[in-house]
């Protein structure tokens, strides 16, 4: 820890890099199970998967002074279950896990690079000292909604919906325009059923960011689920009249599935794969 960082978020660097050392460890372990039992699934996969099975617990931390600042130093026992294993690789078939796992390990990266050099421009210099010192305390706020965005997946992942929510709603209080965080967060509403909440994350997600065809996608998935919802609650399917009405509305790009079939063209026209195989059975809907 230098000049201008907090030892609350010093710590908590130490704790990533301790984590990143015992991920590539389990990781290895996982690759190998997912051969033997033929998971078929890809390096990113196999990262996700792990970090999402893997629990921490922290045995041991320690704080030295070395010279003019503090090291920081933990100890942890990380444990994988191998029953979880086939559980998370299902899950993993939603794409939009794998591009928030990339998201959060880069911005972590970009975080330890930043404050490094911003580090080393106090230590050779004490010239624009405020500015540098007001640019490390940026950046240990961004570190910070990276940290509760990772937290609100894992407990997402978990099915713990409620911590999910507020763990994302702490993310998006101190980085109000990160459209990633309001999308997690709608899935989160989503799964809980609660889709007034979801739509209006859903909408600002996109409104923030129109050139990412996985949320299109996710809004999609809305649309349908609460579709689906709404044809339980009245004891239907998609048979008869309330089949005649969706296939009517959707044709008029009206209701939940025309609003669901125009927001798969959009992802699918942004060479989102997974969209373009869900319009394909949802047009085949229409025509049966």
């Amino acid at each position: 820890m230098g000049d201008g960082e907090t030892p609350s978020v010093a710590e908590s660097r130490a704790l990533i890099n301790a984590k990143r050392v015992a991920l590539e460890q389990a990781g290895t372990y996982v690759e190998s199970y997912s051969k033997v039992e033929k998971l078929q699934l890809t390096k990113d996969e196999i990262q996700v998967l792990t970090s999402g099975i893997m629990k921490i617990e922290i045995l041991e931390k320690k704080r030295s002074v070395m010279g003019d600042g503090f090291h920081f130093w933990i100890k942890i026992r990380a444990e994988i279950d191998p029953d979880s294993i086939q559980e998370m690789s299902r899950k993993l078939k939603e794409k939009s896990i794998i591009d928030d796992y990339k998201k959060i390990r880069s911005d972590y990266e970009k975080s330890l690079k930043e404050i490094e050099g911003l580090k080393q421009q106090l230590v050779k210099s004490e010239k624009g000292r405020k500015e540098v010192e007001s640019r490390i305390a940026e950046n240990e706020k961004l570190f910070r909604t990276t940290e509760w965005y990772e937290k609100g997946n894992e407990y997402l992942y978990k099915g713990q919906f409620d911590k999910a929510i507020e763990a994302y709603s702490n993310a998006i209080a101190l980085k109000p325009d990160d459209a990633s965080v309001f999308f997690a967060r709608g899935t989160a509403y989503r799964f809980q059923k609660d889709y007034e909440k979801a739509i209006v994350d859903y909408d600002k997600a996109i409104a923030l960011n129109p050139n990412q065809a996985g949320f299109y996608r996710g809004r999609s998935v809305y649309y349908f689920d609460k579709l689906m919802d709404e044809g339980n609650a009245i004891e239907t399917s998609r048979r008869g009249a309330y089949k005649k009405n969706l296939i009517n509305d959707a044709r008029k790009g009206l209701g939940n599935l025309g609003m669901a079939i125009s927001d798969m063209k959009k992802a699918c026209d942004m060479k989102y794969k997974d969209a373009c195989r869900e319009l394909d059975e949802l047009q085949g809907f229409l025509i049966n």
